[in-house]
């Protein structure tokens, strides 16, 4: 009876152990794959990490190419290819900056002055409207405007420099965006001023939208233009 009790107990005893040394081998195995699985994740995250910042410069890079070509086809000889190249870099830090379409402000530019940064804006009597440069900007507008942004303007003849007219001009339009919480509305203030559209609103008078349908076409067309120069889609909205 004392054998088969200690045999009993050694047989239970090696069970035992053999259940232990599974356990601890699932355990460690358990571990190792745990292990493999968050290496494995992190590497996906860091992946889909980088095909999205690839993706953004992808993005990037077609931006400034559509905003160089439209420059190209907008001003031609009016302007340098350096000045060119310049501007196309302010265009495209701006619109980074605001988080629109780039070709958006190109397209107020060509309905404004036509790619001439020389322009001085006149109105239909043929008087001289007090309107300068790209975006045809008046001296008191650019003056309080620049101030908020650390920018200087002394006279009209500041602005005829492009980055300067393109800066505050943007900086406008973004502003009106803000004020009317409306592109449609905002673009067409820039052309009638707040005034008049303030007052078309509070007497719920039609807003004319001449203006807006302008730019509209002109942006279709810069989109075109620079479909062909590239060859493909340039996301005419």
């Amino acid at each position: 009876m004392r054998s088969k009790f200690t045999l009993s107990s050694l047989s239970s005893g090696a069970i035992l152990a053999l259940a232990l040394l599974l356990l601890s081998v699932f355990i460690g195995f358990w571990i190792y794959e745990s292990s493999e699985l968050r290496t494995l994740s992190l590497k996906e995250e860091k992946l889909q990490h980088e095909v999205v910042l690839l993706d953004r410069y992808v993005r990037w890079t077609k931006d400034y190419c559509r905003i160089y070509q439209a420059l190209d086809f907008l001003a031609g000889n009016k302007m340098s290819a350096r000045k060119r190249s310049v501007l196309a870099d302010n265009i495209w830090m701006i619109s980074r900056n605001y988080n629109y379409d780039p070709l958006l402000i190109l397209a107020i530019v060509m309905q404004e002055s036509r790619g001439n940064p020389n322009a001085r804006g006149r109105n239909r009597q043929g008087e001289a409207s007090g309107a300068y440069g790209l975006m045809q900007l008046k001296l008191g507008t650019a003056q309080s405007l620049g101030r908020k942004f650390g920018m200087k303007i002394n006279t009209e003849e500041d602005l005829l420099y492009p980055e300067v007219s393109i800066a505050i001009g943007s900086a406008y339009l973004m502003r009106l965006l803000g004020r009317y919480g409306d592109l449609k509305k905002a673009i067409i203030a820039y052309n009638l001023g707040t005034g008049a559209v303030d007052s078309k609103l509070k007497q719920k008078e039609p807003i004319p939208t001449f203006y807006y349908e302008g730019v509209l076409a002109k942006y279709r067309k810069l989109s075109q233009e620079i479909e062909k120069r590239m060859g493909g889609s340039s996301g005419v909205f």
